[in-house]
């Protein structure tokens, strides 16, 4: 909804007339004869009409100055081709269209739609494509401390890019990626910003067990290697996650979802004894013991280990299962 254009000056005809009317005795006491007829009165109402004229163009904004206003926005080399709706809607789109990397909405943004248009990853082809982005704030991610990543880094800026490589469990952006986008972020950045573009940190997680019960006929084979699919897919960086568009960063590893994931398989009626191992720190329990998620840092994700061996996969007979 567009602002309300202010009154720049509410004066009547009449209000002028009564203020010109008020100054005679002021500045002319022998001038006594204020009825219409005198001429200095016709003169007075004919000034207060001009003026009045004038405010009514103070308070319109002609085309000419729409048309100037168009110019300081678009450039001095811009010139109005077609009709003024349509430069006023264009250029309003032009404005809004994100240039400078401010937020980390404006740095994700950037690197995931219009990073893709430009001639520098234009020339580096596939492998410029991004598939998912995180960018932090008082961060330097480009620290080879493992400690230090999560230490407070006032004015830093780390943008941690996933390329769009979903044949690799663990993609990583290659050098080239990562210098071409830094040089042009570089020119959007704020002044006061050390920018830093890396890679994904990925936290290893292995699946070391899971007990699936079949239904009466399924077929072995197919669903031990369909399980260890399920689980590469639900924690690719690209694939994964609930909604299929890829592990979030930092999201955590619930044991729940695993047995979800592995429970809605065809062929499979229930799924029990599901053992997932990562580093001692990551790992949360219950009061029992009993691992109920695996923590990760906002800058991670998941690579996950599961073999086909490790599912151990027990037929029902006769409506039990041995």
């Amino acid at each position: 909804m567009p602002l309300p254009l202010p009154n720049l000056d509410d004066h009547t005809y009449d209000d002028l007339i009564d203020q010109a009317r008020s100054q005679i005795p002021l500045e002319f006491a022998e001038w006594t004869d204020h009825n219409a007829t005198d001429p200095g009165i016709i003169l007075l109402e004919l000034l207060s009409w001009l003026t009045e004229m004038l405010l009514y163009r103070v308070n319109r904004v002609s085309d000419r100055n729409i048309e100037m206003f168009l110019k300081l926005l678009n450039g001095a080399d811009w010139t109005l081709q077609g009709d003024l709706p349509t430069a006023i809607r264009e250029t309003v789109q032009t404005l809004r269209q994100r240039h400078r990397a401010v937020t980390p909405e404006d740095y994700e943004q950037l690197a995931l739609q219009d990073w893709s248009l430009t001639p520098a990853a234009q020339a580096l082809g596939n492998a410029a494509l991004i598939g998912q982005a995180k960018c932090l704030i008082h961060r330097n991610l480009a620290t080879p401390d493992a400690a230090a990543k999560l230490d407070h880094a006032p004015g830093h800026v780390s943008l941690v890019i996933v390329p769009a490589l979903f044949d690799d469990a663990t993609p990583q952006p290659s050098a080239s990626l990562q210098t071409a986008l830094w040089q042009w972020l570089d020119q959007r950045r704020l002044l006061t910003t050390r920018h830093h573009v890396v890679g994904a940190d990925y936290l290893p997680v292995q699946l070391s067990a899971a007990q699936l019960s079949l239904e009466e006929g399924a077929a072995i084979a197919a669903i031990r290697e369909e399980a260890t699919g399920r689980m590469r897919q639900f924690f690719h960086p690209l694939t994964g996650g609930p909604d299929g568009k890829g592990w979030q960063f930092g999201r955590d590893v619930y044991l729940s979802e695993v047995y979800e994931q592995l429970e809605r398989l065809p062929g499979v009626h229930h799924v029990r004894g599901i053992t997932l191992e990562a580093a001692r720190d990551r790992i949360q329990h219950t009061d029992d013991g009993s691992l109920t998620s695996i923590t990760l840092h906002a800058h991670e994700l998941v690579a996950i280990d599961v073999q086909p061996a490790r599912f151990t996969l027990i037929e029902r007979l006769g409506g039990t299962w041995s």
